[in-house]
């Protein structure tokens, strides 16, 4: 017997008597999750024997979740912090194409342009409250944070694209990539 080998089956036996089947990014995998308070968020803990990582998305009683935290690796179990997905987002994942539908009696070809296809993705919308801009501090209603899985569907979104959040339109500034599986975009209200 190895004296530095882990035994899992502690926490094992803690998942098969307490534990629930959630969805992680559409695969079912045993978990606890246990509400944290932090914030104002509905923020939970998951804690799992299955790999997670910041950006995946679990789907646990009915609700959308994004894990925002980075994941701490216990002896025994994976541990992350996920929040509440507060809205959805639609973006268009594949372009109208034209397909060849036949030809003219003259031999010209005929195309027929398809509908563009879009998804709707869960994402995490704050109002931006306070921000520091050089020396001024600034208070603005106009914009909002949009936190959603960085895939490859949602890095599509680019800077100046409009989308509709909650009933208004906001038009895409910035988007930072620098929390890995996460995309942040802050965005402005935009002008009709």
């Amino acid at each position: 017997m190895n004296p530095f080998a882990i035994d899992n089956s502690d926490f094992q036996f803690l998942l098969d008597s307490i534990g629930e089947t959630v969805i992680i990014n559409n695969v079912p995998k045993k978990c606890i999750v246990q509400n944290a308070k932090i914030g104002d968020y509905e923020d939970k803990y998951i804690y799992t024997l299955s790999n997670i990582q910041r950006g995946n998305l679990i789907l646990h009683n009915e609700k959308n979740y994004l894990i925002i935290s980075d994941v701490t690796e216990g002896k025994q179990y994976k541990k992350a912090i996920m929040r509440k997905c507060t809205h959805t987002i639609r973006v268009m994942i594949q372009e109208g194409q034209q397909i060849l539908i036949g030809t003219t009696p003259w031999g010209e070809e005929q195309y027929k342009t398809t509908d563009p296809v879009y998804d709707d993705f869960p994402c995490i919308v704050e109002q931006e409250k306070i921000v520091i801009e050089g020396s001024q501090i600034k208070t603005s209603d106009s914009e909002i944070l949009i936190t959603l899985q960085d895939n490859e569907h949602t890095r599509k979104i680019k800077v100046n694209d409009v989308y509709e959040v909650a009933g208004a339109r906001y038009k895409i500034v910035h988007i930072n990539y620098t929390k890995s599986g996460l995309l942040i975009i802050k965005c402005e209200t935009a002008v009709v």
